[in-house]
């Protein structure tokens, strides 16, 4: 009985103590209060959303400039200096006649001091060359004389609007429209002759009859061609000019001259082949002439020897000249070379006079013949001597001895070239 009054004790005093654990243990932590819940507008009790992030504007980016083309400078430089003696002058001074360049003797003259710059992107080019000394007051003096044969009263005294000795050879600006088309205004140089006004640039140090007979220089538009629209043949080009004439800047005519190159330079061939044509009217009434002139070119290297040729033919009204040259140069080695030139050429009616008006003592029918060699010593390439030996023959007492007026003349000369 007292074990069983003990349990019964200790049954009673241990039930609380078990169910306050277990009450303990099994309850949920109490929830956290609830948020006030704020009605839709809408009035249906539902929580309205959050609104939504205002949109931000991005500002497009700024775009980056275009890179301009790069642009290819470039320059070249000629000092030009001669000493020229005239064996069949008298005075010994006295300068040949029918020379383009070469025209004063026994005498140190500095024939040509010229600077040439340019500026090439891919689609403009500008081109100057600029130049002084006695080939600057010749070519002066034709633009003068040319200009002077317009309407207007033009002074020759002062010879161009360039002054005596200072020269504008060319002046031009080019823009490329497609890859094989070029447009150039401006002043430049002509299509004609196989000769050109730089020495460094000719064979023979002094030009033939034919160069003094055709323009020099030209002002007005070109329009340059270079394979006919065929990337395959980039070896010919074409050139098309609308020009004011020849050598006159102004043109104080009314009239405008026609001007058309083809030139072929097949690759790896070592030959050129020129066609050229000036056509229009240089007077400066209705009723003159038109004059016309073609000049042919024909250059070959073989190994160490290049040959060329240059035929010209000129028409104004009955008046004609017709010439041809040919030319030779043999390289010994990069210091030393040969150079030799034979030419003729007959004019009819004056008309080798009309171009070049005081180079001869006459101007009927002439018959013009010419003979020059000439030993070259270069040094680095850049710096020449040549000693040059010129005949000058005619069927006609078209040159002097002082007055006295006679078929021949004969000159020497030593020039000093430096160009880069």
């Amino acid at each position: 009985m007292r074990l069983a009054s003990t349990v019964v004790v200790v049954l009673c005093s241990a039930l609380p103590l078990l169910a306050n654990a277990q009450t303990t243990e099994g309850t949920p932590a109490p929830a956290a209060p609830a948020s006030p819940v704020t009605p839709s507008p809408a009035g249906a009790g539902a929580p309205a959303p959050a609104p939504a992030p205002a949109a931000t504007a991005t500002a497009p980016a700024p775009a980056a400039a275009p890179t301009p083309p790069p642009v290819v400078f470039g320059w070249e430089a000629l000092v030009d200096a001669y000493y020229m003696y005239n064996f069949t002058g008298s005075p010994k001074n006295q300068a040949p006649l029918g020379r383009q360049f070469d025209t004063t003797a026994n005498n140190f003259a500095l024939n040509y001091a010229k600077l040439g710059v340019h500026a090439d992107t891919d689609w403009v080019t500008l081109r100057m060359d600029l130049g002084a000394g006695h080939t600057a007051a010749v070519i002066n003096d034709a633009s003068g004389a040319a200009s002077a044969a317009g309407t207007k009263t033009y002074s020759t005294d002062t010879a161009s609007m360039y002054g005596n000795d200072f020269l504008v050879e060319q002046a031009f600006a080019e823009v490329k429209p497609a890859s094989i088309v070029s447009v150039d205004a401006g002043k430049f140089v002509t299509s004609a002759s196989a000769e050109v006004i730089e020495s460094n640039k000719n064979w023979l140090y002094s030009r033939s009859f034919l160069f003094a007979g055709v323009p020099l220089l030209h002002t007005g538009l070109r329009v340059n061609i270079a394979g006919l629209g065929t990337i395959a043949a980039p070896e010919l080009l074409v050139s098309l000019q609308l020009v004011n004439g020849w050598n006159n800047d102004p043109d104080n005519t009314n009239y405008k001259t026609f001007g058309g190159n083809v030139t072929y330079t097949p690759a790896n061939a070592g030959m050129t082949a020129s066609l050229t044509t000036y056509i229009g009217k240089e007077g400066g009434s209705d009723g003159d002439d038109t004059r016309m002139l073609w000049d042919a070119v024909f250059l070959k290297d073989i190994g160490a020897l290049s040959l060329g040729a240059n035929a010209d033919y000129f028409k104004v009204g009955s008046a004609w000249w017709l010439g041809a040259a040919g030319m030779g140069r043999y390289t010994l080695s990069d210091a030393f070379n040969l150079a030799a030139r034979v030419e003729y050429l007959y004019s009819k009616d004056q008309g080798y006079a009309l171009v070049n008006p005081g180079l001869l003592a006459v101007s009927g029918n002439v018959s013009l013949y010419e003979i020059t060699a000439q030993g070259a010593w270069t040094v680095n390439k850049h710096y020449e001597l040549r000693l040059e030996i010129r005949a000058d023959l005619s069927g006609e007492d078209v040159f002097l001895k002082g007055s006295s007026p006679r078929k021949d003349q004969v000159t020497g000369l030593l020039a000093a070239l430096a160009y880069f």
